[in-house]
């Protein structure tokens, strides 16, 4: 085993840290929001937090750990932050056009949701590890692709 496969880790922790504290910080506000509603939860703010947590919380604490545990070379600083960037922006598009009954917004936030899941796709296209955690990674890939398609579809059923 050669040094750069023992210090890979070390390398990615930048990534990891940036996906793994905005993952948290939108689980924790997800939280906090779902307390703050719960008296008068609509269906609205119940997707609200449900999509807060699960897909702009988990999936990306998910991605920054899986990265960390399986990119082989170092993620240079502009994909780390066109991750980040067209991911979160992707993540407000589909909730600024879902709360607002908007299906361009929620077209224009999927289509860079799909740009996102191709650029952390392409991040482990090397894995210095296989197994579970790579299967996991690339089953979180694709659950996503499949709800862009269900959301697109549900977001343009009635739209003129």
């Amino acid at each position: 085993m050669d040094s750069s496969s023992v210090d890979a880790p070390l390398r990615q922790r930048g990534a990891a840290i940036a996906l793994v504290s905005l993952g948290t910080a939108a689980i924790i506000f997800g939280g906090m929001l779902s307390a703050a509603t719960a008296r008068s939860a609509s269906y609205h703010s119940a997707w609200f937090v449900a999509y807060l947590v699960l897909v702009v919380g988990i999936a990306q604490v998910v991605f920054g750990l899986g990265q960390w545990f399986l990119a082989s070379k170092p993620l240079g600083i502009t994909v780390v932050i066109a991750e980040l960037m067209i991911f979160n922006l992707g993540n407000i598009g589909v909730i600024a056009g879902t709360l607002l009954a908007s299906p361009l917004w929620v077209d224009i936030g999927s289509a860079l949701m799909v740009i996102s899941l191709a650029i952390l796709a392409w991040a482990v296209r090397a894995p210095r590890r296989r197994g579970w955690v790579l299967w996991a990674y690339w089953a979180l890939i694709i659950l996503l692709l499949a709800s862009v398609v269900v959301g697109l579809f549900f977001a343009n059923l009635g739209a003129p």
